[in-house]
This record gives C-alpha cells, structure tokens and sequence, in this order.
C-alpha cells in the first residue's frame, strides 16, 4: 500500500501460526502482504495447538522449530518476520494440573527457557516468549512461581541479547510497576522486554521505564486511546490461526486496513505510523522494517 508513492509500514507486533491446523504461515502472509503488510513476529504456539505432548522437552523443541520455519515461509513471501520461542505460562499451568509439583514444573520451565536461548544464539529466534504469568486466577504460591520463572527467563534474555515477549494479567499500572521492578532488578538492555496485548494506560510507565507496551488492535476502542499517549507503543493482532476461533483475536490483514483507515481519516498522521511501525520495531528488534 503505497501513499504518494511511498509505502506504508505496516507492522504486527505479535502473532501466532498454525499450519497444523490453521493456515499456515505462507497464507497468513499472502494476506497480509496484499494489505500492505511489511513486518511480522511470529511467536511460538502452546505444544497441544500443534498437536505435541506438554511436558516433552522435544514437543518443545519441534514447536520451536515449527516457529522459525515458519518465519522463513513469511520471509519468502515478501514480509520480514523474525521469530520468539519459549513457553507460555499455559504449559506450566497444565503440567500442574496434570498432577506435576511445583518443583517438577519449575525445572521444565526452565529447560524451556534454555532451550529458547539456544535458538537464540544460534540465530534462529531473536526472542524468548511469550513468558510470564497466567492472566486468570489461580492462588498466589502458583503466582509466586511464574514470577520466579519470570525473573529466570529476563535474566536467560540479557545473557543472550534476547527480545522478551511478556504474557501477563491485565491489572494496569500494577502489572506495569511490577515488570518494571523486574527488569531494573535483571537488567535487560531498554526496550528489548514488551508488554504483550496489555492495556493503554501502562503506556506512560512502561515507555518511560525502557519496557515496550504493545497495544492490541482487536480490542474494542484500546488503540484509539493508546494514541492519546503519543506514539510509545507497537501494535499486534496477536493471531491464533484457529479455524474453531475465528473471532477471537483480529488476523494481521485486519490489522493493516485499521491502521490504514486511520491514517486516511486522519486519526494518526505518517509520522505517527512511522514511529509505531518503523522507529518503535527497530528499538525492540534491530530491523530496518523497510529496508
């Protein structure tokens, strides 16, 4: 999508393909790339979407490399994607209920993290993730043990030079306030940690604080009041590629024609788009998304 002659920057922040059930990524990136699409995180999956075991250290392996295989199809499609592998805080919870100690899940977890390191200094991810605490209830000896991994993996990440992907409660400055403390404690390099799918008004602590937020554009009304922070923030569609859930997150396509009516109606303006997709993306990633 071309305005005056220039292409747009269109960016997704944050998705998810499944061409086991789904798709699959060279679909998913025809579709965005016909929408203008530009540049594209592919982020690992949870082992059962994909048909593997939870709990099996080469189920994680093989939904690694499901993953970067899957940037490679994007990239040969014409969208840049880089790739971030890790565990969901789903697996662990799972492994819990299937009866597995704390002790027990601790330990795979952390295998998990390590393994995501692996890829990432082989060259093959850029990020761990998405990591972090479980976003519904559950009592607060299980929360202690995901802030425990947290804290595990942002230190595995600053070892590595790795991006993190943050799955977390939407609780606001208080989950904001806490990750802060986090990464002040770990010392990840400025804006390599993101707040995935988290709420507008983190914007001005995370932003300030060197954490990315990154705004979903499926949630009703969010991105209109993430633009009233000014432009410190990238956007995602945080795409599941799940044919029984079509409705529940927007696809990156959709994400492009929104970002490109705003634009045109004049909610944003090109440097405001600029920022979001190009400047914000080259902070977190190191990528010239139009280069």
């Amino acid at each position: 999508m071309t305005v005056q002659g220039r292409e747009l920057p269109l960016c997704d922040n944050h998705a998810h393909t499944n061409p086991i059930i789904g798709m699959g990524p060279r679909e998913l990136a025809r579709r965005f790339r016909r929408e203008g699409g530009r540049f594209i995180v592919i982020v690992a999956l949870l082992t059962w979407s994909l048909g593997l075991t939870p709990g099996d250290l080469n189920s994680v392996r093989r939904m690694y490399d499901i993953t970067v295989e899957s940037t490679r199809i994007v990239n040969e499609e014409g969208v840049r994607s880089v790739a971030v592998v890790g565990l969901h805080p789903a697996e662990g919870y799972e492994l819990l209920r299937r009866g597995w100690s704390k002790e027990e899940v601790l330990n795979f977890m952390r295998k998990g993290i390590d393994l995501a390191a692996e890829y990432v200094r082989e060259g093959r991810a850029v990020g761990i993730g998405e990591i972090g605490r479980p976003h519904w209830d559950v009592p607060g000896d299980i929360i202690d043990l995901f802030n425990e991994l947290l804290e595990y993996a942002l230190g595995v990440a600053r070892d590595v030079n790795a991006v993190v992907h943050l799955h977390l409660e939407r609780n606001g400055i208080n989950t904001a306030s806490s990750i802060i403390g986090m990464v002040r404690r770990v010392g990840n390099r400025p804006y390599s940690v993101v707040m995935h799918h988290t709420e507008p008004i983190t914007i001005d602590m995370a932003s300030g604080n060197g954490v990315m937020p990154s705004i979903p554009m499926g949630r009703r009304g969010e991105f209109e009041e993430a633009v009233k922070y000014g432009p410190r923030f990238v956007v995602e569609s945080d795409f599941i590629d799940d044919p029984k859930r079509p409705g529940a997150v927007i696809p990156p396509w959709t994400l492009a024609k929104k970002l490109k009516t705003y634009l045109f109606n004049g909610f944003i303006n090109e440097e405001f788009l600029q920022t979001i997709c190009v400047d914000n993306i080259n902070r977190v990633y190191g990528v010239d998304v139009m280069g």
